[in-house]
């Protein structure tokens, strides 16, 4: 059987892991126990193996512990919820979860918790006070329309597969920066670091709107070329590497090199646009490089954190077509 080595994407920033790393793990389980995320044994090992908090700490390398906290915790929110919609209650009913997010909104608009909340709801609740007492109101609006944007990818992937609709390559690149998670986790970034940025620099100005977009895309298309092994054993075709494969008519081998040859293009082209970035004043400058050293981080944390983590991990062998077997570098 001939051996292929998912291949090592280019990642040119540096990576720094938060000096509370530590004690953000000890809160980390013991967030997710109180909230009673953690369905069953099988997954509590599974989280455990997955070391949210390590990614965390390493895209928020700078902010005091509360901050991370509460961005760990966002994002321990979201990974859970993506994975409760692949149970059998929620896979193919997106009617179901347009209904889950209905009360979602609610709930982060300001309504109480009632005994018919579900643990995602509760846990939620408990997101936006801890969010809002550090960040500002304004601020938070902001987070919501992203987190929703989120939302509502997780309906139109269920949608998708409730169907049987394989999208082209263009409509998923769309729906990945979605289903990704990545707008309010880059909303996180001027939270974490108390970031003091116009809206109409940081939200309306064409080249750090692109940047955003093309940073979105790195980390989206690490994750499919990374978590391939995982997806073929579940048979998830929402994979930029499978649908190229499919839509193209290639070999998985050859949609995994073109994945990555797109991936490390991707990070050129940021490094160029960056360069053309105009001054906007001393202080704003100094807002803006801080900003996009956020971004380099979380670039930087995402591609160390698969060396790491055994979310993606499979057991199994796998073999495929052209008797290739596919390993971790």
């Amino acid at each position: 059987m001939n051996e292929f080595t998912l291949p090592e994407l280019y990642c040119p920033f540096p990576y720094q892991i938060n000096k509370y790393a530590d004690v953000l793990e000890k809160h980390a389980l013991e967030w997710v126990l109180k909230y009673n995320l953690l369905i069953d044994q099988s997954y509590y090992q599974y989280f455990c193996k997955s070391k949210i908090f390590l990614l965390i700490a390493g895209s928020y390398p700078y902010c005091d512990l509360e901050e991370l906290k509460v961005a760990n915790d966002w994002l321990t929110w979201m990974i859970f919820l993506d994975d409760y919609y692949d149970t059998s209650h929620f896979k193919n009913k997106p009617e179901l979860i347009t209904k889950l997010h209905n009360r979602f909104f609610e709930i982060l608009s300001g309504a109480e918790i009632t005994n018919q909340d579900t643990p995602h709801s509760r846990a939620l609740n408990n997101l936006r006070h801890r969010t809002l007492q550090i960040g500002n109101p304004r601020w938070f609006h902001f987070f919501v329309c992203a987190l929703s944007e989120f939302l509502d990818g997780c309906v139109q992937e269920a949608h998708n597969r409730a169907n049987g609709i394989l999208p082209d390559i263009e409509t998923y690149i769309i729906l990945r920066r979605l289903t990704g998670g990545m707008g309010p986790l880059f909303e996180l970034i001027e939270f974490c670091n108390h970031l003091e940025i116009p809206y109409f620099l940081l939200r309306e100005n064409i080249i750090l709107k692109k940047l955003k977009m093309m940073s979105n895309n790195i980390i989206c298309w690490c994750n499919d070329v990374y978590s391939i092994p995982k997806e073929l054993r579940i048979g998830d075709p929402h994979n930029l590497v499978l649908l190229l494969k499919n839509h193209k008519k290639i070999s998985l081998k050859h949609a995994i090199t073109q994945v990555s040859e797109m991936h490390d293009q991707e990070v050129q082209r940021i490094i160029e646009l960056e360069s053309t970035l105009p001054c906007f004043g001393q202080e704003l400058d100094a807002e803006l490089a801080k900003y996009i050293s956020g971004i380099h981080a979380w670039i930087a944390s995402h591609f160390h954190w698969y060396s790491h983590s055994g979310r993606y991990e499979v057991t199994e062998k796998l073999a495929l077509e052209e008797d290739v077997k596919l390993v971790n570098a």
